[in-house]
């Protein structure tokens, strides 16, 4: 028997999605975080040169500066554990957390880990650890602790909590200097590796909404593996570019919100950073199997810009001459945008 849909059904079953109907609501996420900024700045001692709201804290001693983080892998880790990609899941991680702290021109030194589960019977804890291990190694950081929590009862069988810490180092001359971003300078992006750690509870409604199938071929590859491939570690090539350059103005790690709600922390009142789209294709076309483009068909363009990083996991802004060359050199840093005069918003997509 053919079935009809009705009118009102078929418009459901073709309208494009957002974060929110997967369950994540970015601007109640805002509003927490702005109180939660605010009550954590009680507690600021003397010690605290930036509390909650850059990348990382900033944190003073007698001879250094002290960069802290902490971060998580998100509902990516329910996919993960399904396609036993444990080891993948650890390396995420601490990407996680390094990133960030690079995004505040640190050297990432001391990696922390939470593991929390009903049994260790339920997960391949090694495997993560192992991971953790291979991405300490990869950013220069070393594993000196943790916890790993057995939780009968208050963790679901099969399932898995993790929380990463990192503590690392900078000098106060090296620190952005957001102050000094201006009209014409240039934006730089690193490659993203893929999806990386956000957005998941996105991908997975559509999933569940049988729009995606994540068993199926894309691009040559099973779509699970290009899903879940870890989030890439930029510790080396930043500073490959710092030790021939200098450090950049300002730095962004592009996770939850997209380039525009990570970009926008470090732009100046008065100016806009411009995006190019058409970059941004040909880079995720080249570096990320052009995975963001079957997102595409499911959710609006807008809305993949707020939750994903579109094909850049990682922004610099020099100015123009030290850009191009920096360009000239390196292969795999791109030019994505500018700085101009403010025009409606931080950051524009165009």
């Amino acid at each position: 028997m053919n079935m009809k849909l009705k009118k009102g059904s078929k418009d459901k079953a073709n309208k494009k999605l957002d974060y929110a109907s997967s369950g994540v609501d970015i601007k109640r996420a805002d509003f927490i975080k702005s109180k939660i900024k605010e009550l954590a700045s009680r507690t600021i001692t003397s010690g605290v040169i930036e509390g909650i709201g850059p990348f990382s804290s900033v944190l003073k001693s007698e001879s250094e500066i002290l960069l802290a983080t902490c971060d998580g892998v998100g509902t990516k880790i329910l996919l993960g554990l399904k396609y036993k990609k444990e080891k993948w899941l650890g390396k995420d991680l601490v990407a996680m957390n390094v990133n960030d702290i690079l995004a505040m021109h640190g050297k990432p030194k001391f990696f922390l880990d939470y593991i929390g589960v009903n049994s260790l019977d339920d997960v391949d804890v090694l495997g993560i650890v192992e991971g953790i291990v291979e991405a300490c190694k990869e950013s220069g950081c070393s594993l000196v602790g943790g916890e790993t929590a057995q939780m009968p009862g208050f963790y679901k069988r099969k399932s898995v909590e993790l929380v990463g810490f990192c503590i690392g180092f900078a000098d106060h001359n090296s620190l952005p200097k957001i102050n000094e971003v201006k009209k014409g300078d240039l934006i730089l992006g690193f490659p993203s590796s893929g999806i990386h750690s956000n957005g998941f509870s996105l991908i997975r409604k559509l999933i569940s909404q049988k729009k995606i199938k994540i068993d199926s071929d894309f691009d040559g590859e099973k779509l699970y593996n290009l899903f879940l491939v870890p989030t890439k570690i930029y510790v080396e090539d930043f500073f490959k570019i710092v030790e021939r350059f200098s450090f950049p103005k300002a730095s962004a790690h592009i996770t939850g919100g997209g380039i525009p709600g990570n970009l926008s922390r470090v732009i100046p009142d008065g100016l806009s950073a411009f995006v190019e789209k058409k970059v941004l294709r040909d880079i995720s076309e080249k570096y990320s199997r052009n995975i963001f483009s079957l997102l595409h068909n499911f959710v609006e363009e807008r809305e993949l810009f707020r939750v994903f990083n579109m094909g850049i996991g990682f922004a610099m802004i020099y100015d123009e001459s030290t850009a191009k060359k920096i360009t000239e050199n390196f292969s795999d840093v791109f030019i994505v945008g500018f700085i101009e005069d403010f025009e409606k918003e931080k950051v524009l997509i165009v």
